[in-house]
């Protein structure tokens, strides 16, 4: 019962980041375990948490910064100190032990723009540590994927989420930005050249024509005049040859 209640909270937090995602949250992963005990032989409920960039993490404390949900309190969003890794701040969204995707992002959101005003510094209590375990299983089955063939790992579902979400901002930047004002960014040649070998990794974990397309433009208009980013412009191009009548998030069959 353990591993599947790990496996079904997961679930839940990968439903809870795809919302974020969409959100344009910086997300990076995310975690889920079973019931436990800890060193001291402490015994814990049930956990999931989802974590963020650096850089959130760096615009709210410079410490760790997260998501966490607990089967006994639902979620909280956490800061801690940036010397020490103490807690500092704890959040509590009081919108029950599973609320629905959605409001857990409306409430980082609201966190993002002033931390002291979102939710409650009081945590809840919702359910008994330790009990009911049938009952939480079922609470969290409406979370499971549809295809459970593909994605019954919670990592691999979210892992597609994630890739598909940064797809569809690339692919927004790029149709949006295909008549913006050029920016004047120096960048000292080795900086360049760790941005096409960063876009170059990118593009053999994740296939897509956009890094691709990327690094071809940036690579072509290295040392020359302003006016080669009107030659070299064809991941702008793709984008706009590619662009939908909305910007969904695309399928899982779509590839880039």
């Amino acid at each position: 019962m353990s591993a599947e209640l790990s496996r079904r909270a997961g679930h839940y937090a990968a439903a809870v980041a795809e919302c974020l995602l969409e959100a344009g949250l910086p997300v990076t992963g995310l975690q889920s375990c079973g019931p436990w005990r800890d060193t001291d032989g402490e015994y814990l409920d049930v956990e999931a948490g989802i974590s963020f960039t650096q850089a959130f993490q760096d615009r709210h404390g410079g410490g760790d910064c997260g998501l966490h949900w607990a089967g006994t309190s639902g979620w909280c969003l956490y800061t801690a100190d940036q010397v020490d890794r103490y807690l500092s701040g704890v959040r509590w969204p009081g919108a029950g032990l599973l609320p629905e995707p959605g409001l857990v992002a409306a409430f980082v959101d609201a966190f993002c723009l002033y931390a002291a005003g979102a939710g409650s510094s009081e945590a809840p209590s919702y359910r008994q540590e330790g009990q009911d375990f049938t009952t939480l299983l079922d609470r969290l089955a409406p979370y499971l994927p549809a295809q459970p063939c593909l994605f019954e790992d919670p990592q691999v579902r979210f892992a597609d989420l994630h890739r598909r979400a940064y797809e569809n901002r690339v692919h927004r930047a790029l149709v949006s930005g295909a008549d913006a004002p050029l920016t004047h960014l120096h960048l000292r040649e080795s900086e360049l050249t760790a941005l096409l070998h960063l876009l170059e990794c990118a593009e053999s974990s994740h296939p897509s024509a956009f890094n691709r397309l990327l690094a071809a433009d940036l690579g072509a208009r290295a040392g020359r005049p302003p006016q080669a980013a009107e030659t070299h412009q064809s991941a702008l191009q793709a984008a706009n040859h590619r662009r939908p009548a909305s910007y969904s998030v695309p399928r899982a069959d779509e590839s880039f």
